[in-house]
Protein backbone atom coordinates (compact mmCIF):
# COMPACT_ATOMS: atom_id res chain seq x y z
CA UNK A 1 0.00 0.00 0.00
CA UNK A 2 1.32 3.45 -0.48
CA UNK A 3 1.02 4.61 2.82
CA UNK A 4 3.21 1.58 3.87
CA UNK A 5 5.90 3.12 1.16
CA UNK A 6 5.62 6.76 2.89
CA UNK A 7 5.65 5.05 6.59
CA UNK A 8 9.29 3.30 5.09
CA UNK A 9 10.09 6.51 4.24
CA UNK A 10 9.32 8.36 7.28
CA UNK A 11 11.23 5.50 9.35
CA UNK A 12 14.00 5.24 7.72
CA UNK A 13 14.18 9.42 8.00
CA UNK A 14 13.53 9.28 11.64
CA UNK A 15 16.52 6.99 12.29
CA UNK A 16 18.86 9.48 10.48
CA UNK A 17 18.44 11.73 14.25
CA UNK A 18 21.69 10.29 14.75
CA UNK A 19 29.13 11.34 -20.47
CA UNK A 20 28.38 13.38 -22.81
CA UNK A 21 24.79 12.42 -23.93
CA UNK A 22 22.24 13.74 -21.14
CA UNK A 23 24.53 16.68 -20.73
CA UNK A 24 21.80 18.99 -22.73
CA UNK A 25 22.08 22.51 -21.50
CA UNK A 26 19.52 25.09 -22.47
CA UNK A 27 20.30 28.89 -22.16
CA UNK A 28 21.93 29.27 -19.06
CA UNK A 29 20.57 31.74 -16.92
CA UNK A 30 23.55 33.53 -16.57
CA UNK A 31 27.17 33.26 -17.60
CA UNK A 32 28.43 33.96 -14.60
CA UNK A 33 31.66 31.63 -14.02
CA UNK A 34 32.06 30.38 -10.41
CA UNK A 35 34.75 30.97 -8.65
CA UNK A 36 36.34 29.55 -5.29
CA UNK A 37 33.56 30.65 -2.04
CA UNK A 38 30.91 31.03 -4.19
CA UNK A 39 27.29 29.85 -2.44
CA UNK A 40 25.93 27.50 -4.04
CA UNK A 41 22.77 25.68 -2.67
CA UNK A 42 21.66 22.13 -3.54
CA UNK A 43 17.75 21.47 -3.34
CA UNK A 44 15.16 18.22 -4.03
CA UNK A 45 14.35 15.15 -2.62
CA UNK A 46 15.74 11.97 -1.93
CA UNK A 47 17.40 11.82 -5.66
CA UNK A 48 19.10 15.10 -4.52
CA UNK A 49 20.58 14.66 -0.93
CA UNK A 50 22.16 10.71 -1.39
CA UNK A 51 19.27 9.21 0.89
CA UNK A 52 20.64 6.40 2.54
CA UNK A 53 24.23 6.57 1.17
CA UNK A 54 27.19 6.68 3.65
CA UNK A 55 27.92 8.94 5.51
CA UNK A 56 24.61 10.08 6.65
CA UNK A 57 23.12 13.08 8.48
CA UNK A 58 20.41 14.96 9.33
CA UNK A 59 17.10 13.96 9.44
CA UNK A 60 16.65 15.05 5.53
CA UNK A 61 18.87 11.89 4.69
CA UNK A 62 21.96 13.92 3.51
CA UNK A 63 24.83 12.14 2.30
CA UNK A 64 28.52 13.47 2.38
CA UNK A 65 28.80 11.74 -1.44
CA UNK A 66 25.66 13.43 -2.85
CA UNK A 67 26.28 15.04 -6.01
CA UNK A 68 25.99 18.61 -4.56
CA UNK A 69 29.12 17.41 -1.97
CA UNK A 70 31.14 16.29 -4.95
CA UNK A 71 30.45 19.65 -6.94
CA UNK A 72 31.31 21.78 -3.98
CA UNK A 73 34.40 19.81 -3.72
CA UNK A 74 35.67 20.53 -7.04
CA UNK A 75 34.47 23.47 -7.48
CA UNK A 76 36.25 24.34 -3.87
CA UNK A 77 32.49 26.32 -3.40
CA UNK A 78 30.58 26.95 0.13
CA UNK A 79 27.56 24.67 -0.03
CA UNK A 80 24.47 24.48 1.77
CA UNK A 81 22.53 21.13 1.05
CA UNK A 82 19.10 22.07 1.67
CA UNK A 83 17.81 18.79 -0.22
CA UNK A 84 15.72 16.28 1.63
CA UNK A 85 14.39 13.09 1.22
CA UNK A 86 10.81 12.49 0.61
CA UNK A 87 10.62 16.44 -0.23
CA UNK A 88 7.79 17.52 -2.66
CA UNK A 89 7.68 20.64 -4.84
CA UNK A 90 6.27 22.79 -2.43
CA UNK A 91 8.76 21.76 0.47
CA UNK A 92 11.75 23.20 -2.16
CA UNK A 93 9.22 26.43 -2.50
CA UNK A 94 7.38 27.65 0.52
CA UNK A 95 6.06 24.53 2.67
CA UNK A 96 8.29 23.19 5.94
CA UNK A 97 8.92 19.46 5.92
CA UNK A 98 8.95 18.38 9.46
CA UNK A 99 11.61 20.78 11.47
CA UNK A 100 12.68 21.94 7.89
CA UNK A 101 12.43 25.04 6.89
CA UNK A 102 11.00 25.33 2.82
CA UNK A 103 14.55 24.73 0.98
CA UNK A 104 14.17 28.08 -1.09
CA UNK A 105 14.78 30.02 2.26
CA UNK A 106 18.49 29.15 2.00
CA UNK A 107 18.53 30.72 -1.22
CA UNK A 108 19.95 34.93 -1.40
CA UNK A 109 20.42 36.55 -4.82
CA UNK A 110 23.96 36.05 -3.71
CA UNK A 111 23.40 32.58 -4.48
CA UNK A 112 25.89 31.52 -7.48
CA UNK A 113 24.91 28.35 -8.55
CA UNK A 114 21.68 26.09 -7.85
CA UNK A 115 20.82 22.68 -8.33
CA UNK A 116 17.37 20.89 -8.22
CA UNK A 117 16.54 17.63 -8.59
CA UNK A 118 12.57 17.12 -7.68
CA UNK A 119 9.11 15.85 -8.75
CA UNK A 120 9.00 12.17 -8.42
CA UNK A 121 7.34 12.35 -4.61
CA UNK A 122 4.75 14.80 -6.22
CA UNK A 123 3.72 11.96 -8.66
CA UNK A 124 3.95 9.04 -5.85
CA UNK A 125 6.90 7.70 -8.52
CA UNK A 126 9.44 6.77 -5.02
CA UNK A 127 6.83 5.09 -3.46
CA UNK A 128 5.29 2.93 -6.55
CA UNK A 129 8.35 1.44 -6.70
CA UNK A 130 9.07 0.40 -3.23
CA UNK A 131 5.44 -0.95 -3.51
CA UNK A 132 6.22 -2.80 -6.65
CA UNK A 133 8.55 -5.16 -4.77
CA UNK A 134 5.26 -6.70 -3.63
CA UNK A 135 2.99 -7.80 -6.46
CA UNK A 136 0.04 -7.19 -4.04
CA UNK A 137 0.36 -3.60 -3.57
CA UNK A 138 1.85 -2.71 -7.34
CA UNK A 139 0.06 -0.42 -8.94
CA UNK A 140 0.07 3.23 -10.49
CA UNK A 141 -1.97 5.67 -8.65
CA UNK A 142 -4.84 5.40 -10.05
CA UNK A 143 -5.24 9.51 -10.61
CA UNK A 144 -1.78 9.90 -12.37
CA UNK A 145 -2.56 11.70 -14.80
CA UNK A 146 -4.03 14.46 -12.48
CA UNK A 147 -1.02 14.26 -10.45
CA UNK A 148 1.44 14.69 -13.54
CA UNK A 149 -0.10 17.79 -14.36
CA UNK A 150 -0.30 19.21 -11.31
CA UNK A 151 3.29 18.39 -10.76
CA UNK A 152 4.10 20.18 -13.93
CA UNK A 153 2.00 23.39 -12.83
CA UNK A 154 4.11 23.44 -10.06
CA UNK A 155 7.81 22.52 -11.42
CA UNK A 156 7.12 25.82 -13.75
CA UNK A 157 6.09 27.76 -11.09
CA UNK A 158 9.17 26.43 -8.85
CA UNK A 159 12.01 27.13 -11.43
CA UNK A 160 10.63 31.35 -11.93
CA UNK A 161 10.63 31.45 -8.39
CA UNK A 162 14.28 30.20 -8.09
CA UNK A 163 15.10 32.29 -10.62
CA UNK A 164 13.19 35.72 -8.96
CA UNK A 165 15.18 34.57 -5.46
CA UNK A 166 18.44 34.36 -7.29
CA UNK A 167 18.53 36.50 -10.34
CA UNK A 168 22.25 36.21 -10.62
CA UNK A 169 22.65 32.03 -10.59
CA UNK A 170 23.18 29.61 -12.74
CA UNK A 171 20.49 26.72 -12.07
CA UNK A 172 20.88 23.11 -12.84
CA UNK A 173 17.98 20.91 -13.52
CA UNK A 174 18.93 17.41 -12.85
CA UNK A 175 16.34 14.87 -13.92
CA UNK A 176 16.28 11.27 -11.89
CA UNK A 177 18.72 8.85 -13.04
CA UNK A 178 16.61 5.43 -15.20
CA UNK A 179 15.30 2.82 -12.65
CA UNK A 180 13.98 0.44 -15.01
CA UNK A 181 15.77 -0.43 -18.16
CA UNK A 182 13.85 -0.32 -21.43
CA UNK A 183 12.31 -3.24 -22.53
CA UNK A 184 14.05 -5.89 -19.73
CA UNK A 185 13.77 -7.06 -16.59
CA UNK A 186 15.93 -8.40 -13.92
CA UNK A 187 15.52 -10.17 -10.62
CA UNK A 188 17.52 -7.68 -8.64
CA UNK A 189 15.05 -4.90 -9.71
CA UNK A 190 12.54 -7.09 -7.30
CA UNK A 191 9.35 -6.40 -9.49
CA UNK A 192 7.89 -9.02 -11.92
CA UNK A 193 7.87 -8.13 -15.13
CA UNK A 194 4.38 -6.23 -14.74
CA UNK A 195 5.82 -4.29 -12.00
CA UNK A 196 8.66 -3.17 -13.96
CA UNK A 197 6.09 -1.87 -16.72
CA UNK A 198 4.49 0.28 -13.64
CA UNK A 199 7.74 1.60 -12.50
CA UNK A 200 9.22 2.66 -15.78
CA UNK A 201 5.96 3.55 -17.51
CA UNK A 202 6.38 6.46 -14.77
CA UNK A 203 9.81 7.24 -14.82
CA UNK A 204 8.84 7.69 -18.52
CA UNK A 205 6.42 10.10 -17.77
CA UNK A 206 8.08 12.09 -15.31
CA UNK A 207 11.09 12.52 -17.64
CA UNK A 208 8.68 13.58 -20.57
CA UNK A 209 7.42 15.84 -18.22
CA UNK A 210 10.97 17.36 -17.38
CA UNK A 211 12.15 18.18 -20.94
CA UNK A 212 8.85 19.28 -21.56
CA UNK A 213 8.18 21.82 -18.48
CA UNK A 214 11.92 22.27 -17.02
CA UNK A 215 14.29 22.25 -20.16
CA UNK A 216 12.74 25.22 -22.00
CA UNK A 217 12.40 27.47 -18.53
CA UNK A 218 16.11 28.66 -19.49
CA UNK A 219 18.16 26.42 -16.75
CA UNK A 220 20.72 23.89 -17.45
CA UNK A 221 19.32 20.76 -18.09
CA UNK A 222 21.46 17.62 -16.94
CA UNK A 223 19.87 14.56 -18.13
CA UNK A 224 21.09 11.15 -16.46
CA UNK A 225 17.93 9.28 -17.47
CA UNK A 226 18.68 10.12 -21.01
CA UNK A 227 22.44 8.68 -20.83
CA UNK A 228 22.45 5.24 -22.84
CA UNK A 229 23.36 1.85 -21.91
CA UNK A 230 21.50 0.25 -18.94
CA UNK A 231 22.89 2.63 -15.59
CA UNK A 232 20.22 0.35 -13.13
CA UNK A 233 20.47 -2.73 -10.67
CA UNK A 234 20.55 -4.89 -14.16
CA UNK A 235 23.76 -3.53 -15.31
CA UNK A 236 27.72 -4.89 -14.08
CA UNK A 237 28.76 -3.44 -10.74
CA UNK A 238 31.18 -0.64 -12.10
CA UNK A 239 27.59 0.76 -14.11
CA UNK A 240 25.21 0.80 -11.33
CA UNK A 241 23.52 3.94 -10.79
CA UNK A 242 20.72 2.76 -8.71
CA UNK A 243 19.68 0.44 -6.65
CA UNK A 244 17.61 -2.29 -6.74
CA UNK A 245 15.05 -3.66 -3.96
CA UNK A 246 17.38 -4.63 -1.47
CA UNK A 247 19.94 -2.40 -0.11
CA UNK A 248 21.66 -1.57 3.12
CA UNK A 249 20.42 1.69 4.60
CA UNK A 250 22.83 3.79 5.60
CA UNK A 251 25.91 1.74 3.16
CA UNK A 252 24.27 1.43 -0.30
CA UNK A 253 21.50 4.20 -0.49
CA UNK A 254 17.45 3.10 -0.30
CA UNK A 255 15.81 0.81 -2.58
CA UNK A 256 15.24 2.41 -6.41
CA UNK A 257 17.13 5.57 -4.80
CA UNK A 258 20.94 6.08 -7.01
CA UNK A 259 23.78 4.26 -5.51
CA UNK A 260 26.94 6.70 -4.64
CA UNK A 261 28.41 5.46 -8.27
CA UNK A 262 25.03 6.95 -9.64
CA UNK A 263 25.55 10.49 -7.59
CA UNK A 264 29.70 10.20 -8.63
CA UNK A 265 28.28 9.76 -12.31
CA UNK A 266 25.82 13.15 -11.79
CA UNK A 267 28.24 14.79 -10.25
CA UNK A 268 30.28 14.65 -13.47
CA UNK A 269 27.79 15.50 -15.48
CA UNK A 270 27.19 18.82 -13.68
CA UNK A 271 30.92 19.76 -13.75
CA UNK A 272 30.97 18.68 -17.66
CA UNK A 273 27.60 21.23 -18.50
CA UNK A 274 29.61 24.06 -15.86
CA UNK A 275 32.70 23.54 -17.65
CA UNK A 276 34.65 21.89 -15.06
Amino acid sequence: MRNLASLMLALALSVLLLAGAGLQPAAATTSHKLKPGDLYVSLGSSIASGYGISVQSTSCGRSSRDYGQLVAQHFHLHLVDASCGAALINNVVDTPQGTNPPQLTFVTPGTKLITIAVGGNDVDYNATAVECDDPATCAAPPNLAALVANMRIALKAMIEKIKAAAPSATIVFVTYPREVPAGINCPALGFTNSGAAVVRSMGQMLENAFVQVAKPLGVIFVDPYAVPGDHTICAPPSQRWTQGSKYVFGVTGFAHHPTALGHKAMAQMIIKTLGG
